[in-house]
């Protein structure tokens, strides 16, 4: 009894430890704002990402816009509509950074789908083979997969405590 109470505490533990240097992160300055990266380059805007959603988009392209996605933040960096031929372009990005491109149908007011995550940086500045495929999401699948983990810990943690 006691040897479970002590493993979901520490799991507990690890897993708010393990949140930790998220949350820092998050209320640092992001490079690709004019902050070094580690080799002590200045990232500017010139990476780009684009490609297409002609798999999951029906026409008419116009109901649909794509999404760009800062993970750092979870703000969105920028929005394009898809042009008739369901391609799309994000230009003037910031490198040393993590992007979701997420396939948006305005009328609907929802996200259809998600790709990523993507990282743009000196090595990799441009991503123009990005293919919106609702079938294989990953994003979604790492998503529930923590979410799972933290319901699991929880209910450990709160049926040895009521012993």
């Amino acid at each position: 009894m006691v040897m479970r109470r002590f493993a979901a505490m520490a799991v507990a533990v690890a897993l708010t430890a393990g949140s930790t240097p998220a949350l820092v992160l998050a209320q640092q300055p992001q490079q690709g704002q004019g902050q070094p990266d580690p080799q002590g380059r200045t990232p500017t805007g010139n990476g780009a990402i684009g490609g297409k959603a002609t798999d999951e988009a029906k026409k008419p392209y116009s109901d649909y816009q794509v999404l760009l996605r800062d993970i750092r933040t979870g703000q969105v960096a920028s929005t394009v509509n898809l042009d008739p031929q369901g391609l799309f372009s994000f230009q003037s990005l910031a490198l040393n950074t993590k992007y979701l491109v997420e396939l948006y149908h305005i009328q609907k007011n929802k996200i259809v789908c998600t790709e990523g995550p993507y990282q743009l940086s000196s090595a990799m500045i441009t991503k123009m083979d990005v293919n919106i495929n609702c079938g294989t999401n990953p994003a979604l699948w790492w998503i529930l997969a923590a979410g799972l983990g933290t319901a699991t810990v929880t209910a450990i943690a709160v049926r040895s405590a009521s012993k």
